[in-house]
């Protein structure tokens, strides 16, 4: 089998959010039967997530923004794929802690999606306030836990022999772990916005 390069895990966490949040949606588009057209539940619920972000562009571009945050993030994005082992040699960031975590997250975001589904206004906003708490805490387990055994020795191994491209890309190591830490505030401020936007539909 061809080498090939291994992600960073903080793309694997960006992608383990993505995931969540669109089954999320789908949840969402499934329960909330005042607020959607009923012409529109059935793609918007089990069509392909393109179908959820078209949706997501006129209804809810400012939590569309806010989620590309995390994939495209103009600070981190370069630095993440900089990032990246030469060649993957089977390590695998879904260990059992990080797997339990990963599942916690995404029951967190499911059951926020659908208390929000049966949520009557905006008036009642802050009744969600402990869900989307209970979604940041599930979600710092997870980027706590993400771990890709034996890459970054690997990568540290591919620079050893030159100290200021070590130097270099150990800063790099670090900033990347720095938002790992940080980013839970970007996902609470992520949920806050569905919530904002969803219950003034």
């Amino acid at each position: 089998m061809a080498a090939r390069k291994g992600d960073h895990v903080f793309n694997n966490v960006v992608a383990k959010l993505t995931k969540a949040f669109d089954a999320g949606l789908r949840a969402y588009f499934s329960e909330a039967t005042r607020k959607i057209d009923p012409a529109d539940r059935a793609s918007l619920s089990r069509g392909a997530p393109a179908v959820r972000q078209q949706w997501m562009a006129r209804h809810m571009p400012r939590t569309l923004t806010a989620l590309s945050g995390f994939k495209e993030s103009p600070e981190l994005v370069g630095i993440r794929e900089g990032l990246q082992t030469v060649t993957f040699e089977g390590g695998d960031v879904n260990g059992p802690a990080y797997s339990g975590h990963a599942q916690e997250f995404e029951e967190a975001t499911l059951a926020f999606f659908r208390k929000l589904a049966l949520t009557g206004s905006y008036l009642d906003e802050n009744t969600l306030l402990p869900d989307i708490a209970q979604v940041r805490r599930a979600f710092q387990h997870m980027a706590e836990a993400a771990e890709d055994p034996g890459a970054l020795e690997r990568l540290l191994e591919q620079h050893k022999g030159d100290p200021r491209e070590l130097a270099r890309v150990q800063a790099e190591i670090e900033q990347v772990r720095g938002s790992l830490r940080w980013a839970w505030a970007r996902c609470e401020q992520l949920y806050r916005m569905a919530t904002n936007e969803l219950l003034r539909l």
